[in-house]
Formats: structure tokens, C-alpha cells, sequence
């Protein structure tokens, strides 16, 4: 199954200082950061309502935002927008937005944004087989002794750790910024966490930012639009060469902690999910991989555990 790892921050602009205009007051746009994508990749593009004057846009068209996508094999989905529920309702946005979790298709996609009967100019992703990238595994370890997920029983306080991995099997140098950096927040390194108990409990944040090591930037506060090899010791940058491993070790502990701050849960069985997206480079600058990177690849992986606290019987 192919996994599209999907991020939406809305990103909000332009002062309203007018009221009762005519009109939607605004375009749809689709942003690409690139139109080449490998299969495995994750899609990410951008979606904007982009005002066309200073005033405010009026609540009736909020709801005519939707995102037509055509596949390769020329099938049709159609997906609705929500406005976005954060920041002022009358401006305009920008958000991240992908192809979702269905299996990506080899081949062509057209993208039309429409907004108040407009659409957009046509976008186009181009998904291709890129055999490499194969060879480059993320993956979260819960339990490095060999024992089954399914056998994790643990206690509150507890010091076991999940390690994230990254398995270069590639005959390439591969890069990426490290868990946490400065990159753009919606393509950044972050850790998502989703802790769930079947009918009863469902939580779901982000790693805790400050408890992951190699979050500082090396490059103060500055923010970056993506990774690239122009960024590469601006950031905390891991290299990792053919053949080797990489491994950055997360504590389980933290993450109960984060869960019971946002929603606290009993003793039980719970399934815990982590997920990441890399921004990756392989091989070098002006190389034969440059035109397709950065790849945006997802690691996820799920552990089944029994959680109780020393207090408990």
C-alpha cells in the first residue's frame, strides 16, 4: 500500500479593511514545488486562495472549494475543501494538500482547483517507477530484542524506546535533515504519533519538538522552503552512506506523557502508530538524481502494547 504522508498548515495573508464587496474576491491556484514524483513518494503540492483585492471574502463562497484530480487510467475523483478553521474566516490561504491514501498510479495526473465556479490553470504530477528508491527504507523499531510487537507489556514509568531507521541500501549517499530541523513547517522532519484503544480512546499530536536532540539548527532561527543541497550544513544534515544504517532513538515514555497531557487514558491495550515524511537527497549535486529530488518519503509503522502503571495491579 502506498502511503501518502499529509501535513495541511494554512498559511494566512492580506488585511481585510473593506466590507460588502461584490464578487468571491479571490482565485484558486495550485503551487508545485516539483511535478516529477517517484512511486513510494509522497505527493505534495499546494492549494491557495489567493484574494484579488484588499477586502474581505463573504462567508457564501466558503464552501465551493474543491480539487478535481484525473488519475492516469482516466478515472475522476473529486475531493471538497473545508475552509480552514483556523485564523480569520474572510482571508485567504495557502495550504499543503496531496493525492491521498489510495495506491498512486504510474503515469499522468491533471490537477484543477476551483473556487466560486473558478477553476485553475491545470497542474500536472508525473509518477514514475524509480528503482532506487526501493532501496532506501524508514521504518520505526519498537522492539530491537526480536520479540513480536504484539508481546510489548509495559509499565508506567517506563525507559524502553522506539528507534526510527533509516536503511540505505543504495549505491548512492543519501541525506536528509535531521528529526526536528528548521525546514518549511509543512515538509519538516516531524514525528507524528497516533495512540488509539478500539472504541474507547483515540489521540493524536505530534513528538514533543523539544525532547527530539537535533532539533537546533545550525543556522539560528532561519526557515528553509525545502531541503536541498544548498542547505546542507545550514541544518543538522545526516549523511548516511551505502550499506550503512541510521537509528535515532524516541522515548516511549515521552510519548505516554504527551498522550495523557492531551487526553488521558486507563490501563488497556492500545496500538500506537509513528509516522514520518523525509525530505531526501540521493547521490550528489548536478547528479542524475537531482531533477527528482528532494524525495519525499514516508516511514509508519504500529506496535501493539499493553500499558499499565506501577500504581496498578
Amino acid at each position: 500500500m502506498k502511503i501518502v504522508f499529509l501535513v495541511l498548515i494554512i498559511i494566512w495573508f492580506l488585511p481585510a479593511t473593506h466590507f460588502g464587496q461584490d464578487g468571491p474576491n479571490a482565485v484558486p491556484i495550485i503551487r508545485m514545488d516539483k511535478n516529477r514524483f517517484a512511486v513510494g513518494e509522497a505527493v505534495f503540492f499546494w492549494l491557495e486562495i489567493k484574494q484579488t483585492r484588499d477586502a474581505t471574502i463573504d462567508e457564501k463562497y466558503k464552501a465551493s472549494c474543491r480539487l478535481t484530480v484525473i488519475r492516469p487510467d482516466g478515472t475522476k475523483k473529486i475531493d471538497n475543501i473545508g475552509w480552514p478553521i483556523d485564523g480569520p474566516r474572510d482571508r485567504g490561504w495557502s495550504g499543503g494538500w496531496g493525492l491521498g491514501v489510495e495506491p498512486v498510479q504510474v503515469g499522468k495526473y491533471t490537477l484543477v482547483f476551483e473556487f466560486a465556479g473558478q477553476k485553475s490553470a491545470p497542474a500536472y504530477v508525473f509518477v514514475e517507477e524509480i528503482s532506487i528508491l526501493k532501496s532506501i527504507k524508514l521504518d520505526f523499531v519498537f522492539n530491537e530484542s526480536g520479540n513480536s510487537p504484539a508481546d510489548l507489556n509495559i509499565k508506567m514509568p517506563t525507559k524502553q524506546k522506539v528507534i526510527f531507521i533509516v536503511k540505505n541500501y543504495s549505491d548512492q549517499i543519501v541525506r536528509f535533515a535531521g528529526l526536528g530541523q528548521a525546514i518549511r513547517f509543512e515538509l519538516g522532519s516531524r514525528v507524528s504519533v497516533s495512540m488509539k484503544r478500539a472504541g474507547k480512546y483515540g489521540a493524536d499530536f505530534f513528538y514533543p519538538e523539544d525532547k527530539i536532540a537535533q532539533q537546533q539548527s545550525l543556522d539560528g532561527l532561519t526557515m528553509y522552503d525545502k531541503f536541498t543541497w544548498d542547505v546542507i550544513g545550514k541544518v543538522m544534515t545526516i549523511t548516511v552512506k551505502p550499506g550503512e544504517t541510521y537509528r535515532h532513538e524516541l522515548s516511549l515514555q515521552t510519548v505516554l506523557d504527551e498522550a495523557d497531557k492531551n487526553l488521558p487514558f486507563e490501563r488497556g491495550s492500545y496500538s500506537i502508530t509513528f509516522s514520518t515524511a523525509l525530505d531526501i537527497l540521493i547521490g550528489e549535486k548536478n547528479g542524475m538524481w537531482e531533477a527528482l529530488s528532494p524525495f519525499r518519503v514516508v516511514g509508519r509503522s504500529t506496535a501493539n502494547y499493553v500499558i499499565s502503571r506501577y500504581t496498578e495491579d
